[in-house]
């Protein structure tokens, strides 16, 4: 009579363990995910660091110089409240290698001391072009926009920046001291760095370097920066400086000057993806300004009808404007649609006064950075280094 109780008893065991099994089973837990990590590690280099790795520069190349190569390493300090960059540079055409520092140190978020100081080759030249275009441009056409003279230099400069969101304002102080010396060759001469083209031609490679006076000069600056910048809208920069010479090397009888330059630049919208910019410099002297201090105008950069660099002295103005419509049509391979440019520009140079106004309006087209641009003088008057017409092609980082 019991066995089948026991029978049964067996069964509903067996079916409870299989159950339970099964409950077992569908109840144990599932590992969790590790969860993702959306963090990062910045990495500390610590104070000193190489750019590039070892230590290299973008190198640059004049007429001049030849190729300079600058090496040093990059030093942070205080949490980057002070850095520094020293390096040496070697000027293959010069033989030389000059030692250099340049060095910030920040008060807080608004104010800062720029701090530089060594042996270089210097130029007033430096707005017709930026470094790598003119680089390129002496290194593939021979057309170095820029004259020079060598100096051991220190500057200090303390300035304060107003303003927040778009537009910044930093005026500033500071002072000068600088020993200069000629450099190049000043009368016709043979020899001159390597260029793809114009390395034999006496307007381009081989063209002369102005001499400077000999000697100390020790200034006090004053200037200011004005920026403003509406993401791809509206962007303008004015930056004017005063050097007042207390000891100069002197170019007269009184042996001081006060010099004040200004330059501006601004590019906004028109009609549709039509865009119109503007470039000007001036520079006003008064007193006995040296040789060194001069600046100049003529070829590509500035007047396309005027020889490289054939006017100069201590007073400079020049304005320039130049529309771009950028067509549908044709789309080219790697480049795709061209850039119609049209362009005024117009300016003068001299010493203690401007002479009359040589005026440009030039139409180019262009792709990419590549820029071809045919100019005419309308009011041409023949000179020894002017012409009615002239033919530029450059680079243009705006296209």
């Amino acid at each position: 009579m019991n066995r089948p109780r026991v029978a049964l008893s067996r069964s509903l065991l067996l079916s409870a363990i299989l159950a339970g099994g099964g409950a077992l089973e569908a109840q144990e837990p599932t590992p969790p995910e590790p969860p993702l990590d959306t963090g990062y590690v910045i990495y500390d280099s610590g104070p000193i660091s190489l750019p590039l790795g070892i230590g290299l520069r973008v190198p640059s190349y004049n007429r001049v110089d030849g190729v300079a190569v600058p090496w040093g390493p990059h030093i942070s300090l205080a949490g980057g409240r002070i850095e520094a960059d020293p390096t040496a540079t070697y000027r293959s055409n010069l033989g030389a290698v000059d030692p250099y520092i340049d060095a910030t140190v920040r008060f807080g978020a608004r104010d800062k001391l720029e701090i530089a100081g060594g042996r270089s080759t210097f130029s007033n030249d430096k707005w017709i072009r930026s470094d790598i275009v003119n680089s390129l441009g002496a290194l593939g056409l021979g057309t170095d926009a820029r004259n020079y003279f060598r100096a051991d230099r220190g500057t200090a400069f303390l300035s304060h920046e107003f303003g927040e969101g778009m537009l910044r304002v930093a005026p500033g102080i500071g002072f000068l001291h600088e020993y200069a010396w000629s450099t190049g060759v000043a009368v016709p001469h043979s020899a001159a760095p390597w260029s793809l083209f114009g390395r034999t031609d006496t307007l381009k490679m081989r063209r002369v370097n102005p001499a400077v006076l000999r000697g100390h000069t020790t200034s006090g600056l004053a200037g200011v920066l004005l920026d403003y910048e509406e993401e791809d809208v509206f962007t303008g920069e004015v930056e004017a400086r005063a050097e007042h010479a207390f000891e100069t090397p002197s170019a007269g009888s009184s042996g001081d000057f006060t010099q004040y330059t200004i330059h501006a630049e601004s590019s906004f919208p028109t009609f549709g993806v039509q865009r119109f910019s503007f470039r000007g410099h001036g520079m006003f002297t008064s007193g006995d300004a040296p040789p060194q201090r001069f600046a100049y105008l003529g070829g590509g950069g500035t007047l396309a009808t005027v020889d490289l660099l054939a006017l100069g002295g201590d007073r400079l103005l020049f304005v320039e404007g130049e529309y771009e419509i950028p067509l549908r049509a044709p789309l080219l391979p790697f480049v795709g649609a061209p850039v119609l440019t049209l362009r005024y520009a117009a300016g003068s140079a001299g010493v203690g006064d401007l002479p009359d106004f040589i005026q440009n309006i030039g139409l180019g087209v262009g792709v990419r950075m590549l820029k071809a641009q045919y100019h005419i003088d309308p009011s041409y008057q023949k000179t020894s280094f002017t012409s009615r017409s002239a033919f530029s092609v450059g680079l243009s980082l705006s296209l």
